[in-house]
């Protein structure tokens, strides 16, 4: 073989040599590809971490709803019986009030029926004074206006014990009607606190109904992220794998090349000899 010709093999080898540069740089790149993959990976976990988690809230977000349309329905029933309750209160309240009213009726009744035992009474003491003056004619005549007198006192006794248990009647009748106004006031209170409850709670049964609609789809965008996080994992392996073979074979390439390279200096060097011989 001529000597430019071995040369030139020689400077050649040499040069194929520099090919242990790009595989330290596809070693280089291999690492980066394992970086990236792992971080892929771990965001892959963290992205279905927060679709776990999203799937999770939305579920306890439904169940508030449920907990929460079930109090409405309990505040709906109370309002509802509230209102009852106080139409009734209202009605009881009338009603003894108009006790109140007859029980007064009857004191201007017993005052009339007072009176007129009062008037009696006279009558009777007036009729026996002239029986006494009558004498033996006026005896059984006396005897009479003595029973009516014994019967209007009897009457003034009982009109007495009517009037005070009239009188009580009326006390206990206006206490009643005090006791049925706070009863009618509380139950207004009542009414308007339940009313703001159930507002309160329409209000709250929106806003988890939004916050559920949200993590609905807060899940749903998380697995779609997972699965092209996966996607993209499962591509950075295939990419490793290539780059693994690229790295193999330039490797093998290199050690090919030195080991050429070597043997062009050998016989650069055996031809050198020939020559000065």
């Amino acid at each position: 073989m001529p000597l430019p010709l071995i040369l030139q093999y020689s400077h050649r080898f040499e040069r194929e040599a520099i090919t242990e540069e790009g595989v330290q740089g596809i070693h280089r790149q291999n690492n980066e590809i394992d970086q990236a993959a792992t971080a892929v990976n771990e965001m892959t976990s963290a992205v279905e971490e927060v679709a776990r988690n999203a799937e999770h809230t939305a579920r306890s977000s439904n169940d508030a709803t449920s907990a929460t349309q079930a109090g409405l329905g309990l505040v709906k029933k109370t309002v509802s019986a509230i209102n009852t309750m106080s139409t009734d209160v209202q009605r009881t309240a009338t009603l003894i009030g108009e006790l109140a009213g007859q029980s007064r009726d009857i004191g201007k009744v017993l005052d009339v029926i007072r009176g007129l035992a009062e008037q009696t009474n006279l009558l009777a003491l007036n009729a026996a004074i002239e029986a006494a003056r009558a004498g033996e004619a006026g005896r059984g005549f006396a005897v009479v206006a003595d029973e009516v007198r014994a019967l209007a006192h009897r009457t003034q006794q009982s009109t007495s014990e009517i009037e005070r248990l009239v009188t009580d009647i009326q006390t206990g009748t206006e206490r009643a009607v005090g006791s049925m106004c706070g009863n009618t006031e509380l139950a207004s209170e009542t009414l308007g606190i339940a009313e703001g409850a159930n507002e309160s709670l329409t209000v709250i049964s929106a806003a988890v109904s939004e916050i559920n609609d949200l993590n609905l789809v807060i899940a749903s965008a998380a697995q779609q992220q997972a699965h092209v996080a996966r996607e993209v994992d499962r591509n950075l392996m295939n990419i490793r794998d290539l780059s693994a073979q690229s790295s193999s074979g330039a490797q093998q390439t290199s050690n090919a090349s030195r080991e050429l390279s070597t043997l062009a200096l050998d016989l650069n060097n055996i031809v050198g000899r020939f020559r000065l011989s």
